[in-house]
């Protein structure tokens, strides 16, 4: 058997494309082994079931955002700046060749996907809308933000047109995608 350089970091890797990509539903182990020229045994080493993979796959992502929402330098930055950065996660995904956001790519397929992965699916999930809607609040506060109701909801609004506006680009291009985002600034910024 090959070994994989950094093994379980190429693997989870490719499973986060895959998912972005393809969805769950639309990938295998066949997809990851034939990619890095190794056996599916290879990856059912370090992950032993595909529910575990992508577990393994959305956890990693929750860590990931919960490093940069609690890095020093990110807590500094303006709520303007923080909402950017929001968006550029986004920006960056369908730069990548029509990637869409890993939570959309989940919940298109929510009811046919493993209960462990809906767990974590939802709380990546709650947590990107907790974040998002104290950036809100934060910036309303600060008079950076204008909008009606409340931070929770316009969160909600804001990440679904988000990953709307991922799924639209796909069909439509990037520009539309690009759209989405200025049309949120403008209803947003005072």
């Amino acid at each position: 058997m090959v070994k994989i350089e950094n093994s379980k970091r190429t693997i989870l890797n490719l499973a986060e494309a895959l998912l972005q990509d393809k969805g769950f539903n639309g990938f295998s182990y066949a997809h990851i082994s034939s990619e890095l020229g190794v056996k599916n045994a290879a990856i059912h080493y370090h992950y032993p079931t595909k529910e575990s993979l992508g577990c393994a796959v959305v956890k990693r992502y929750r860590d990931r955002f919960q490093l940069w929402v609690n890095n020093s330098r990110v807590k500094d930055l303006s709520p303007q700046e923080k909402l950017d950065w929001f968006f550029s996660i986004y920006t960056d995904m369908r730069a990548d060749k029509g990637k869409v956001c890993l939570v959309g790519s989940m919940e298109a397929e929510f009811n046919s996907i493993p209960q462990d992965l809906q767990v974590e699916i939802t709380a990546l999930h709650k947590e990107l809308l907790a974040w998002l809607q104290t950036i809100l609040a934060e910036g309303r506060d600060a008079g950076v933000f204008k909008f009606n109701g409340e931070p929770a909801n316009k969160a909600v609004l804001i990440h679904s047109s988000l990953q709307g506006g991922l799924q639209m680009a796909r069909a439509l291009g990037t520009k539309r995608f690009h759209d989405v985002v200025e049309q949120i600034k403008l209803d947003l910024l005072v």
